[in-house]
């Protein structure tokens, strides 16, 4: 009987950490999903103001019509799902990483300093049901025009940027630096 009952128990805890398993795959299907459409279309805007106004262009959609299209995008997502940026050096103050988040991306950080591979995703569970999935991002070419050396950002550009972030600490990257992360937040409650 003994036996038995031991044997049960093995195989609830089995199938326990096997659902949890699932969960943790279909989470980080949805996140990366709603990540990817909020991270396609900032960037596709992104590439189209370049393209029409150059670097100046760029410093005045992220300055005016960055938040607002997050926004949009966010109120397009299922019930339950939002995502956002977070970094260590923010330039919009509403991108600072707090708490936990602020521990996560120090741990990334860490990570990079001692030349280890950034994971793709990191899923968090902060309650039964809530879950934040982590998607760390690095500078790329483009981005450092605005987010570089200061004496190498275009002047104009700059300007705009100061205006409207006076506490501006999101420049000094150089290509392939870590930059923050994309936070998908799912609740299923």
């Amino acid at each position: 009987m003994t036996k038995i009952v031991i044997s049960t128990i093995c195989a609830l805890a089995l199938s326990t950490s096997t659902l949890s398993a699932n969960s943790t795959k279909e989470i980080k299907m949805e996140a990366k999903a709603a990540i990817m459409k909020m991270g396609k279309t900032l960037k596709m805007n992104m590439k189209m103001s370049m393209k029409k106004g150059g670097v100046v262009g760029a410093a005045e959609f992220c300055t005016k019509k960055a938040g607002v299209l997050a926004a949009e995008v966010n109120s397009s997502y299922p019930k339950g799902t939002s995502v956002k940026r977070i970094t260590l050096k923010p330039r919009n103050p509403k991108n600072a990483a707090k708490g936990a988040d602020k521990k996560v991306l120090e741990a990334f950080a860490a990570m990079v300093k001692e030349g280890k591979e950034l994971p793709k995703m990191k899923v968090v569970e902060v309650s039964k049901g809530h879950y934040k999935v982590y998607k760390p991002f690095t500078m790329g070419k483009a981005c450092v025009k605005c987010h570089g050396d200061v004496a190498k950002i275009n002047k104009d550009a700059y300007a705009i940027i100061k205006k409207q972030y006076p506490e501006d600490k999101a420049t000094g990257y150089k290509v392939g630096d870590f930059r923050g992360a994309f936070i998908a937040e799912i609740i299923k409650k």
